[in-house]
């Protein structure tokens, strides 16, 4: 607050010393320096409102269908770099994309495990696995427990 008070006086002390055509000159810079500012203000919140949204939409298409995704496809939705992609992501869910795709993939094994008699190599299949043990072994990491334990846990609840 001090700061700016002493910058006000600077100004007005620089303004009394020019002559009146200057310092309407620089006031009427400012005042424009001040608008623009100010619209950029305005125009900015209903773009990142707009990337918020298609970001929120895409999500919702990833959880629907993770297998079908991946990061460097959903940048390209975007027609972003990856890396920038990313961080836009994590600023608007606060997870990266590579963790949220794992964790829709996971949640998808789990109600497949849960409500289907598949076998866990189809499973695997449907969630985008090329091989089974990789989807055990990620499945294990994420849970705690193999595909197999999880189905009979969820059939004693």
């Amino acid at each position: 607050m001090a700061g700016e008070t002493n910058a006000k006086e600077e100004l007005s002390r620089m303004l009394d010393e020019m002559s009146e055509a200057d310092a309407a000159r620089v006031l009427a810079f400012a005042k424009g320096l001040s608008q623009k500012s100010a619209a950029k203000q305005i125009k900015k919140t209903p773009r990142k409102k707009s990337v918020q949204e298609r970001l929120a939409s895409l999500r919702e298409l990833v959880r629907k269908n993770p297998e079908k995704w991946n990061v460097d496809s959903m940048a390209e939705s975007f027609r972003l770099t990856r890396s920038r992609f990313s961080v836009l992501y994590k600023q608007t869910f606060g997870a990266s994309p590579d963790k949220e795709k794992r964790e829709f993939l996971n949640q998808k094994a789990r109600d497949l495990l849960s409500s289907t008699n598949k076998s866990v190599q189809k499973i695997a299949a449907e969630c985008g696995y090329n091989e089974c043990e990789n989807f055990i072994r990620a499945f294990r990491n994420c849970n705690g427990m193999s595909p197999l334990q999880f189905r009979k846990q969820a059939l004693i609840f």
